[in-house]
């Protein structure tokens, strides 16, 4: 047990299921007096301002000793002070809805303070409806989450600025070395984007070049990898001390006649997702850089200009429901008789039973589009292959590239893990002893954890459960709930989702009719059904297979596969 001292606590003597409300609430307190802090100092300060225009001074210098006496008074430096004034002037000139949050504790001061910062060079013409999707759901996101969002509707509702900002931002560019103690520097520096994701992970890549018996930790050796980069060396030694290291003989001892058995060095490698019309000069919509987050469309140009492409197959959700509108559109025009007559809100019914067409994330597929599902021999192969592979463990190599592709980040809330350093996690636990019991290892399934929030997960703090469309809902011990949404390179937060999601036992979606969770698409779903349901010459000109019967699958029976 812990002793908490003689001193009252914020919590003595509130029940444990009150808590959780009681430290919210109490924050909301904090912020509300930061605000009225921030405000009241910004009034002393357009006070002074008036004061010295009645004196006569020049504009450019009115209050100007404002902040020598703030500092006075709270007991900080006279750059705190300024930096305080700055932030009241924001919020009391330009940053309207932001003040109004800030005054009312829905954000509090760090916020508060990444919000404004983010926004500090937004077009006036913009700032009131980049704001207002920025606030819309940002009461609940971490600093660092805020700036990620505000880069994102920047990038997409004033391109144009961005790109100028950028541009004035690059000629600012410098590295710096500040002596600290203990014969130690601090390092720092204001790289272009580009460039210091290139550094990051080359470091990195390095930093992974030693053996298991290096003592070192993870932060020593990016250090240690950027003093051999400055060295002129291309790895890092192993500090291991084992006279037969394989980590030595990998990557070579420059100097020695080991030299030649270097392994090659791989390039550093960013990731860039970007729009087919925007990379053709259709659009400008914004890209978004790994790591990093939304850029400029000009600069996502430049870099797939000396880049390597793949294909991202995306389908976004307002054309997936027009893409299963239309096809069940075709599907009850050829087989009236499989519909109950009846429509229901949350999607139609097929004898007796609704079909839930929740869509199930936004990528489709990575490297090459995904093709059409069919009744030919190889289709049946292909989906006998995708079932063996959702009933074991470890996810497929293509499988895994889609989901940290979609999810960018550990999807715990405010967890900004980058999702390579993630572990992919079966959201259903995986049976070990029948793999068919459930917790497949599909796209529906999995999710990336950093493995903190993974242990936590898997020892029962908090749980979680998939909505559909890459949206994750959590639960704490308390009973409070999150839904986290993916943070990839090609999803778009500002997408309109469709977050009506059921968990009741007679939903059945038609993946599980067509191939029984085998990790495929409701699309491809939907057109093996049209491709079985509908007669000879309804939608093909001529039968796929003249010499065979047409396939015909009953509803109420399990798929003949």
């Amino acid at each position: 047990m812990f002793d908490s001292g003689s001193a009252s606590g914020l919590l003595d003597g509130v029940p444990d299921h009150e808590q959780p409300a009681t430290l919210q609430e109490h924050h909301a307190h904090i912020a509300r007096e930061q605000f009225r802090e921030i405000h009241a100092l910004t009034a002393l300060y357009l006070t002074r301002c008036e004061e010295d225009a009645r004196r006569g001074k020049n504009e450019a210098h009115h209050g100007e000793f404002a902040h020598v006496e703030i500092a006075a008074i709270l007991h900080v430096t006279e750059g705190a002070a300024a930096r305080m004034i700055d932030l009241g002037c924001e919020l009391r000139l330009r940053l309207h809805r932001v003040s109004a949050a800030f005054a009312a504790g829905t954000i509090d001061l760090t916020q508060t303070r990444a919000i404004v910062d983010a926004l500090a060079n937004v077009s006036d013409d913009k700032l009131d409806d980049i704001e207002n999707r920025l606030l819309s759901d940002g009461d609940h996101l971490t600093s660092t989450k805020l700036k990620q969002r505000a880069r994102r509707l920047i990038a997409r509702y004033d391109p144009d600025g961005v790109h100028r900002r950028r541009e004035r931002a690059e000629e600012d560019r410098d590295v710096r070395t500040h002596a600290s103690d203990d014969g130690m520097s601090t390092l720092e520096g204001l790289l272009p984007t580009v460039g210091a994701q290139r550094l990051s992970m080359r470091l990195r890549e390095m930093s992974l070049q030693v053996c298991a018996d290096d003592p070192r930790t993870h932060a020593q050796r990016r250090a240690d990898a950027l003093i051999s980069l400055t060295d002129g060396a291309d790895h890092l030694p192993c500090h291991c001390r084992r006279e037969h290291c394989t980590a030595t003989k990998a990557t070579g001892r420059l100097g020695t006649e080991d030299v030649t058995t270097r392994a090659p060095r791989e390039k550093a490698t960013i990731m860039v997702g970007v729009s087919a019309t925007t990379l053709l000069g259709l659009d400008d919509l914004p890209g978004y850089l790994h790591g990093y987050g939304a850029i400029d469309a000009d600069l996502a140009r430049d870099i797939a200009a000396d880049g390597t492409w793949k294909q991202v197959l995306t389908l976004a959700d307002k054309d997936r429901a027009r893409l299963i509108e239309n096809l069940l559109d075709e599907l009850c025009a050829a087989a009236p008789e499989l519909f109950d007559g009846t429509t229901e809100t949350d999607g139609p019914c097929v004898s007796g039973r609704r079909i839930a067409t929740a869509p199930h994330g936004p990528i489709l597929g990575v490297g090459k589009a995904l093709m059409a599902a069919g009744i030919t021999p190889s289709s049946i192969r292909n989906r006998s292959k995708i079932s063996r592979e959702a009933r074991t463990y470890q996810p497929s190599k293509r499988l895994a590239e889609i989901i940290r592709t979609r999810d960018g980040t550990c999807r715990f809330p405010n967890c900004t893990a980058r999702a390579q350093d993630c572990d992919l996690d079966h959201t259903i636990p995986f049976d070990h002893t029948n793999p068919a019991n459930g917790g497949l290892t599909v796209e529906q399934n999995l999710a990336c954890l950093c493995r903190k929030h993974h242990r936590l997960k898997t020892e029962g703090y908090w749980t979680v459960t998939q909505l559909g469309s890459g949206l994750l809902r959590w639960t704490d011990p308390h009973g409070s709930i999150t839904v986290t949404e993916p943070n990839g390179p090609f999803t778009d937060p500002d997408d309109e989702h469709n977050h009506d999601h059921h968990d009741t036992a007679d939903d059945f979606t038609l993946r599980d009719l067509a191939y029984g969770n085998s990790g495929r698409t409701v699309e491809n779903d939907l057109a093996y059904l049209l491709d079985s349901h509908v007669p000879p010459g309804t939608r093909h000109p001529e039968p796929r297979n003249p010499a065979g019967p047409i396939l015909v699958i009953d509803l109420d029976e399990p798929p003949p596969f």
